[in-house]
């Protein structure tokens, strides 16, 4: 599961696994593990945003905790500027994580209530840069301006504002350590539709501005769609296909990124009804996903030899999936 990299990637994750430990017993002993992520592998380029998209459960955003370490790998590699931060040391990864930051789903839970966005924005610039009180002030009416925000609103706390405002407050947070890459968990799925397009469209520009790198994690394909130039859609632990935005929209492979694509709401809901690709079953359990093809269960073009092997080739420049239905490039 090698991929074509570009020169000088900024992340690279390969067959990153995490497996979380099923106890039983009066001993606790292990029984099982839930395979969260089996295999992933990808790369992030300086500037550029990777979507990361599939149905809840999947464990998309467990490969976001797990590249900033908020969750320890299993197993596998995150290289982030030639580092591996999966067999980092503490210290060590702390000096590192100024470069890695995250933008949470929920923007009214990852605000600390007591604080007010002051003390909040400027928690990262005090833990990691010498600065006085005025500076550290300073910067944080900076961040606030470039957010969107004005530095006036500085002390008041973050129930006094809204989600848009607060998701803004947040990305001023993530701001101040100067990141080189952000996952963006969820982080425009809570807002109302109009407030997501205000924050999409300041992400992109805080990208032009600062060449900052996103991991892009969402359920909504339209979003993902705009603002990454690459999509990789995961099921059940893993990525089933990995290509261009536009490749991805115009040329799906997997059987499951075509239902996928076929769920996204247009226009006209006639033509929806016929487009529309009904996947029958459920989804496996992680604690016992099935051999081969994960997605053979639900798959109408199943073959033997899915049930049994698994796949994932390159068919085109940087377009991957993982099926026997395409040959290799």
């Amino acid at each position: 599961m090698n991929e074509k990299t570009a020169p000088g990637p900024v992340l690279e994750v390969t067959n990153l696994k995490k497996y979380y430990p099923v106890k039983k017993g009066f001993f606790q002993r292990t029984v099982n593990h839930v395979k969260a992520v089996d295999g992933v592998s990808f790369y992030l380029n300086a500037g550029e945003t990777l979507g990361l998209v599939g149905e809840s459960g999947c464990g998309k955003t467990t490969v976001g905790r797990c590249v900033l370490r908020l969750t320890n790998p299993t197993a596998g590699d995150i290289v982030f500027k030639g580092k591996n931060l999966a067999h980092m040391d503490t210290e060590t990864l702390r000096q590192v994580r100024t470069s890695l930051q995250i933008i949470f789903q929920d923007p009214f839970s990852s605000l600390n209530p007591r604080m007010n966005v002051a003390t909040i924005i400027a928690e990262p610039i005090k833990n990691f840069q010498r600065l006085s009180n005025k500076a550290c002030r300073g910067k944080v009416a900076e961040l606030m301006d470039r957010v969107g925000l004005r530095p006036s609103q500085m002390y008041r706390y973050p129930h006094e504002f809204s989600g848009g405002q607060r998701q803004r407050i947040g990305i001023a947070r993530a701001l101040a350590s100067n990141p080189d890459v952000i996952v963006c968990d969820e982080a425009v799925s809570a807002l109302d539709v109009s407030i997501q397009a205000q924050i999409v469209n300041l992400l992109k520009d805080l990208q032009t501005e600062l060449n900052l790198a996103y991991l892009f994690i969402a359920h909504d394909l339209s979003v993902v769609e705009y603002i990454s130039r690459r999509i990789a859609v995961m099921y059940l632990g893993h990525i089933v296909e990995l290509a261009s935005s536009r490749e991805l929209n115009d040329n799906p492979l997997h059987p499951y990124t075509k239902a996928l694509l076929s769920a996204v709401p247009i226009p006209d809901p006639l033509a929806a009804q016929d487009q529309e690709i009904i996947l029958t079953g459920d989804v496996p359990s992680p604690l016992d996903p099935p051999e081969g093809c994960t997605f053979h269960p639900r798959c109408p073009m199943a073959m033997e030899k899915c049930r049994t092997i698994p796949a994932y080739h390159e068919i085109s420049p940087d377009h991957w999936v993982a099926c026997h239905l395409y040959p290799k490039s």
